[in-house]
This record gives structure tokens, sequence and C-alpha cells, in this order.
């Protein structure tokens, strides 16, 4: 019998070294076309920079054995596949665990992490778990590297906490790292600090390299950090040695930020991150937000070694081909709260319809024969889209909301000023702001002083940047009440002190930052007024507690957005008697309508389906198009369809 030709595998640095195989065409074709390696002397060197080191030299020694060699595996090629087998193990049990708790078997008894929580220092009486969070976070503590997928405003930051808390209680972790959006940081600070008071230091993971190392330098056992995703790549080094030096839980926030389907820096970053961390767990209420391949970059930060989803290929193929059988095999990992078992009262929608004043009119029918024009010019129905679509429909939102939008530039739609080559619309749009004001304005300030008179709080959303500031200065003016903006300019948390602030200091100076202006408008006695765009504050930002109204002055054709700012006021939390508002603004145009009456029938097209979602607990895509913000507020085919309809008066 023919001794097998022995072959010996190494690991260095983030190299697997092939020492002994022969330089044969079918092995050439493996190593090099394959697997990137380089030939150097008489051993293969193949970059482990594509899948972990683990994976890497198991996919090596499977094909070695396929061709008849045998594998001799030194030093930490040894050790990666010993940790990988234990890791198949490790899933392997944690599977059982999952199943059994789906099946309703109680796998951690609630009574021992009660008691855990307590010796935490869990705070019950201010932070009371609720019945769905409790089960997100027996889940958690059952499946150890788990997903929670409940809906918006759910109160994953809690649950998650909890989790940490009773981890760090039994000691199985030292300390958390958390990634978000920096508009996250602010909840978990809150959260920590009313939960777990003066039991966890939450520090933010920012400035230069040099005042993020020290950060890093200054970690001690029970620290949470916070990080942004852009932050990862960059530290990485220094957070891989982190993970060398602590036992981590790592908790991604807002995780259907990692969608992309091919990876991509932050994707590549946060599993190798992920891969060095005791424990990790994934937050989002929207983890599929345009279909199911979202989901395969968010679930091997779980399970890096690809247990959970198999190759990307292997994933693609089992969502293409029968995606409810690949959720049923992944529901053991997840949790959902849908909408509908949150137990909140209804939310009431009032529409308010406007007649615009007599020049924001002849300036709107003017906007509308520009667009008629264009489109008259386009014979044919593909042709007319594109038209539709260069010429800006939101010009039209913005004439419906405030003429004067159309004589500034908005860096955030990247419109420019309007050109008109006749004189009759620069000259009405040049007079206009000395003359009129605008219809949306005037009713939302009577509306205001109806509810300052009350001594309520108010959040006016609006999409134009330039609105908020004309809206502020005249609500300050006219209301004499505390007014607070929120848009992309203001920074959204650099410095996270917190001092008062009176009525009477000038806001816009003191509150430097997106966090001290919502802040100080919840705290502030008596009425207050905080006007927004949804781009700014669409997610982690909770405004119930003190705020129960919001008014639209304009709505673009971004459901997703508009949704998001509606649960800014309608989340967990809220009393059962509570009466939340939302006022929805409207200009028509004599008997006709306006654009505001195409973009309200859209929404409420789009929003019908999205809430399907949210209400159910399923998993279920939601569909959205993969576009930008900026052609979402603008509309889809459908949308632009219909408003070509309404240009042409069919």
């Amino acid at each position: 019998m023919t001794e097998k030709q022995v072959v010996r595998v190494s690991v260095d640095d983030s190299w697997v070294v092939v020492e002994g195989a022969p330089d044969a065409p079918r092995l050439g074709l493996f190593f090099h076309t394959l697997l990137s390696g380089q030939r150097d002397g008489g051993a293969w060197r193949c970059p482990a920079r594509l899948s972990p080191v683990a994976e890497l030299v198991v996919r090596i020694v499977r094909q070695l054995e396929k061709e008849g060699f045998g594998v001799e595996m030194v030093g930490d090629a040894d050790r990666a596949v010993r940790a990988r087998v234990e890791r198949a193990r490790s899933f392997a049990r944690v599977k059982e665990a999952a199943l059994r708790f789906r099946q309703g078997e109680p796998v951690v008894p609630g009574s021992s992490v009660e008691e855990s929580l307590s010796r935490a220092g869990w705070d019950s009486t201010r932070r009371e778990l609720r019945e769905h969070q409790r089960t997100a976070l027996l889940h958690a503590l059952t499946v150890i590297n788990a997903a929670n997928f409940s809906v918006p405003g759910a109160g994953k930051t809690a649950a998650a906490l909890a989790a940490l808390a009773v981890h760090l209680e039994n000691r199985t972790v030292d300390l958390a790292l958390v990634v978000g959006p920096l508009s996250s940081f602010a909840p978990w600070e809150k959260e920590a600090a009313v939960a777990l008071p003066g039991r966890m230091r939450v520090r933010r993971v920012q400035g230069d390299r040099a005042a993020r190392r020290r950060i890093y330098d200054d970690v001690h056992r029970g620290d949470l950090l916070l990080l942004t995703y852009p932050t990862v790549p960059t530290d990485i080094r220094e957070l891989k040695d982190l993970g060398e030096r602590f036992r981590i839980l790592f908790i991604v926030d807002e995780s259907h930020r990692v969608k992309r389907f091919r990876g991509g820096l932050w994707a590549t970053s946060l599993l190798e991150l992920a891969n060095g961390c005791r424990v990790r767990l994934i937050l989002t209420g929207t983890p599929m937000p345009q279909g199911p391949e979202d989901l395969y970059s968010q679930l091997n930060i779980l399970w890096p070694d690809q247990q959970l989803t198999g190759s990307r290929i292997q994933f693609q193929a089992r969502a293409s081909a029968d995606f409810p059988s690949l959720v049923r095999d992944l529901s053991p990992f997840f949790v959902r709260t849908s909408k509908d078992a949150l137990g909140l009262p209804p939310y009431t929608v009032v529409h308010h319809r406007l007649e615009m004043a007599p020049l924001q009119a002849e300036i709107y029918d003017l906007i509308v024969a520009r667009f008629r024009r264009a489109l008259a010019d386009a014979p044919l129905w593909q042709q007319k889209i594109d038209t539709l679509r260069r010429g800006r429909p939101i010009r039209l939102i913005q004439a419906a909301s405030n003429p004067d939008l159309l004589n500034q530039t908005d860096g955030f739609f990247r419109l420019p000023p309007i050109d008109e080559p006749g004189a009759t619309l620069l000259t009405r749009l040049d007079e206009y702001r000395r003359r009129e004001l605008p219809a949306k304005f005037a009713f939302t300030l009577d509306l205001l002083r109806q509810h300052c008179s009350q001594g309520l709080k108010t959040v006016v959303w609006t999409s134009f940047v330039r609105n908020i500031d004309q809206f502020c200065n005249l609500a300050r003016r006219q209301l004499l009440v505390p007014v607070w903006s929120v848009d992309g300019r203001v920074p959204a948390a650099v410095d996270i002190d917190i001092v008062p602030v009176s009525p009477a200091d000038p806001q816009e100076e003191i509150d430097a930052t997106r966090e001290r202006r919502i802040h100080h408008f919840l705290i502030a006695e008596g009425p207050a007024v905080l006007v927004a765009n949804p781009a700014a504050c669409g997610e982690s930002i909770s405004l119930h507690e003190a705020c129960r109204n919001a008014i639209y002055l304009d709505r673009t054709y971004d459901c997703a957005r508009y949704l998001q700012s509606v649960d800014r006021i309608h989340r967990l939390g809220l009393p059962p008697d509570a009466q939340v508002f939302v006022h929805i603004l409207e200009s028509t145009r004599g008997a006709a309508p306006a654009v505001d009456a195409l973009v309200r029938a859209a929404i409420d097209r789009k929003r019908a389906r999205m809430e399907r979602l949210l209400q159910g607990a399923e998993l279920l895509p939601a569909g959205l198009p993969p576009e930008d913000e900026l052609t979402a507020a603008e509309g889809d085919r459908r949308d632009l369809e219909e408003l070509i309809a309404y240009l042409l008066g069919e």
C-alpha cells in the first residue's frame, strides 16, 4: 500500500502556508486562482483577508485530503481548526437550546435572571421590562449570539442592556462594545443611567486618533463603549487588541446599515471584530430594507464562521428558491415583537386642507405650467418619465409648502434656485417673501397657539431646511415660547455634557448638538416647539414622554421617513390613555387637488404595505426601493406616472 504524501499546513500571521504540495496544475488552479495564493519557493502562501483563518485552513485541508494527501497541521493552523470544530459544536448546542426556546420550553430559568438583574443593580422601578422585553432578554441569554428584530420603538436597547447586565453579573463578559449611528448614543446613555444608575460607565469613543487611543487604554471591566460604524475599520487593530485583553459583548445597533450582501468596509471590519468577541447581539427594526439578502452580513456578525447562513451563494440560492423555509431555519436565532404587541394606544391623524394664498397659488400654477410644457415636448411615455425626473418634481412640493424655497439653494435635495427663462415666475418669486405668508405657516402658528395655551409641546416636521429657518424665526417672534430646531447642519454628538438653559437664552448658540436641543425641548417647563426634518431625526430619538403632537408642514414621497417621524412620538412607554395627534397640512388649489393630495395617496398606499409588515410578528422583506433618499423623496415610477397624469389633466 502506497504511503500518502504528507503536506504541512501552518499559519503565518494572516497567511496560511502550505509546504510539500507538488507544483501540479490542479493544485495550482486551486491555490492560485481560487485562493489568490502565491508560490514561495516550495510552498504556497494563501492570504486570509477574504475569509477567517480557520475557515481558510479547513478549506485547504479538505481539498488536500480530497486530492489524496495526508495533512499535518502545525501550531496556529491546528489551533484554528480545533477552535472551528469547537465553534461548530457550540453552534449545535445553541441551536438545540434555541429550538427548545422557540417551542416554549424555558431553557434559562426566569427567576435566576431576575436575581442576576437585581444583583447587577437593575432599577426595576424606573425601568421595568415589559413582557416582550423579558422574552427578548431570555432569548438573548439562551441563544447567546442573538438578533432582536422587534419593530422600532419596542425597547430593544433596554432588553440588550439587561442582557449585558446579566452577563456582567455572571462574569461571562467583561465589557460591551456598541456600534451604531451617532443618534443611537444618547438612548444608550439614557437607558444605562435609568436602569443601572451608578453601575456602568458609558463612554463615547470619539475625537482624534490619540484621544481614542487614550480611551482604549483606560478601559475597565463593566464599561460600555459607544462607537460609530466608520470608527470600527479605522480602529480595527486597537479593537482587536481590546478583544484579547477582555471578554467582550459586541452589540451592533441599527444593524440593517450593514446590509450590503457583497460586504464592504463596514461589514468586513465588523465581521473581523465579531470573530474575537465572546457574545454578539444585533438590533434593528428593519432587518430587510430591500430584500432577504440584507440579512446575510448581519447574521454573519452573530456566527462569523457562516454556521447560520452557509456560504454567500448558498444563502442567495435559498432566499430565491424558498424564503419561508430559510426564515423557519433562522427563526430560533431572532425575536421579533410586532407593533400590535406593544399595546400602544392608536394615534389620530388629522388632515387639514388649506387653500393657497393668492400669490402662492399663482406661483404654483406657473410651476405646473412649466412641467406641462416640458412633458408636451416628450412624445413617448418613458421620455415623459425621464423629463419629469430631470425637472425635479419636488419643486411642486416646495411651491405647495412655501414658494420662497424656490429662491434658494437646497443642499440636501441638491436643488439650485429655480431658473426660468420667462420673467413672470422670477418676478413673483422675488416679491413673494415681502408680500405673503404661506398658508401652511399661518395655519401652523394658529394651531401652535392652541397647543401653547394648553401647555403642550409640539414637533413641527418639514423636509426643507430653509423652512426650518424661516418658521423658527417666525414662531419665536409670534409665540414667545422656547423654539428649537434640528436638521443636518446641527452636529450629532460632539459634547455630551448637558447644561441647563433658561427660555430666555439664545438656544441655537448654547445647544450646539442635536441631543442638547432635543433634551432642552423635552425638559422645558410649559409649552415648547421643536422644528425638525425627518432625515435628521429618523432613528433612535424618543420624544413621546413629553411630546404627543406633530404637525407636518409638508411630506415627500418617502413613506419610510414619514413613518419613522411618527414613531418619535408613538412608541413604547406611552400610557394607555395617551392621546397622540398627527396633523397633516395639505395645500389645495380651489376645487382642484394640488400635489399634496398625490403625495397623500402614495404614502397611504406604501404605508399599508409597511404597516402590514410591522403589525405582524413574521419576518418579511420591506421591499423598499434600493434608491437613495433623494430619489425616494421624489417618488417611484408609479408615483411619477400618477404625477404625469395629474399634470396633463388626465
